[in-house]
């Protein structure tokens, strides 16, 4: 598993990058700090960006973490840098975000359709359908070319009527591929998944408040520390992006 780095900025003086080791919930980060003062120009912090970059390439990071507001991404993706993208966490979610949203909507799952859209049928598509068939009325798979081999698995397995395309869903999962946007849609890929409002958490433990939460989550969750069964799901407003 790759080594993965915290990009800060402090305001102090001076214009040398800090490098440190630190722990979050038992992962190992690599720490790379860089000074900004009030009179710091443009110029002299893409330097230091480049700078602090090419140190936590050289300890062997490809991915960062960094403030959720952090506005620097494209000074370190061009030094090599990648985000984390917690895409993979949220799609093995999928199925609680669907009845976490369903719940928030006051929506008795028995009485709803949920759609399920993709490129095609992976792993975490599959397993929210199984996961949602005994639960919902209804289920709609959007996949080119693959979802009607499962919409007829559902159908053998649970009696669900077949329904291609997602008009009509109460709520759309959209895994990679899967375009969606508004309310009742959850992006659940790319660097910022849009989960409609719906808020992530790492149940009681206490992360630090300066990283974007997701990609830490899902850092967590790859290292094991974190289960997919202790994620805690708040309800969040709807149209607001977490």
């Amino acid at each position: 598993m790759d080594m993965v780095g915290w990009l800060s900025e402090t305001e102090r003086r001076g214009w040398r990058v800090a490098v440190t080791w630190g722990t979050v919930e038992g992962v190992t980060l690599c720490r790379a700090d860089c000074p900004v003062g009030r009179r710091t120009s443009q110029r002299a912090r893409q330097r230091r960006l480049r700078r602090a970059a090419r140190l936590l390439l050289q300890r062997g990071c490809r991915r960062v973490l960094t403030t959720p507001d952090f506005d620097g991404w494209p000074t370190l993706e061009a030094a090599g840098l990648r985000r984390v993208e917690p895409g993979p966490l949220c799609g093995a979610l999928a199925a609680r975000l669907a009845l976490a949203w369903l719940e928030r909507a006051a929506i008795p799952p028995e009485r709803a359709t949920v759609a399920l859209a993709g490129r095609r049928v992976d792993r975490d598509l599959f397993e929210a359908a199984a996961a949602l068939a005994p639960r919902v009325r209804r289920l709609a798979v959007e996949v080119p070319g693959e979802g009607a081999e499962l919409l007829r698995c559902l159908a053998e397995e649970y009696g669900l009527p077949a329904l291609e395309g997602r008009a009509g869903a109460d709520v759309t999962l959209c895994f990679p591929g899967a375009a969606g946007e508004g309310s009742g849609a959850l992006m659940l890929w790319g660097s910022r998944p849009d989960l409609d409002g719906l808020v992530l958490t790492a149940g009681d433990r206490v992360l630090p408040g300066e990283l974007d939460p997701l990609p830490l989550l899902q850092i967590l969750w790859e290292h094991g520390v974190l289960l997919g069964a202790e994620v805690g799901i708040r309800p969040g407003v709807s149209g607001q992006i977490t």
